[in-house]
């Protein structure tokens, strides 16, 4: 445990290993935030982000981060959230559908190149570890 700054405001508070870097009072906070755009959501299915803020008086940009975190899904896809690939509007994550299925190609295509270069050629020498490879050498030096 470690003392930290808060990033959103600022307050010394005692950080675990691997915990957020928000204090207790602005995660309790960030949940209240986050019932009011969930309930907003649901009586307003197809709001905007823009109409959700507006409506609940939470900051746009935390309403995104809901979002990327994959937290909600915005019914409309309006212009304040973009694939950070292609840049086209998107309503949950951080990549639209068709930059997922290429970089998911891409990272196959990297693991089979790995595997194939992984492999060692097959060869005619007995490996120093293989137990019959052990057996014979025991037998001939005892």
């Amino acid at each position: 445990m470690s003392l930290a700054n808060c990033s959103r405001c600022g307050r010394v508070f005692s950080m675990f290993p691997g915990g957020r870097d928000v204090c207790p009072s602005c995660v309790k906070e960030e949940d209240e935030n986050f019932k009011k755009v969930f309930h907003h959501l649901s009586t307003c299915p197809a709001a905007t982000a823009q109409e959700i803020a507006q409506a609940t008086e939470v900051d746009i940009k935390e309403i995104y981060r809901y979002v990327r975190e994959n937290r909600l899904r915005l019914v409309k896809t309006d212009t304040g959230l973009q694939c950070e690939k292609c840049e086209i509007p998107i309503s949950q994550g951080k990549l639209c559908e068709n930059c997922l299925k290429e970089l998911s190609k891409e990272i196959k295509s990297d693991i089979d190149k790995f595997k194939t270069h992984r492999k060692a050629p097959s060869s005619t020498k007995k490996p120093d570890n293989d137990p019959k490879h052990l057996k014979e050498r025991r037998g001939k030096g005892h």
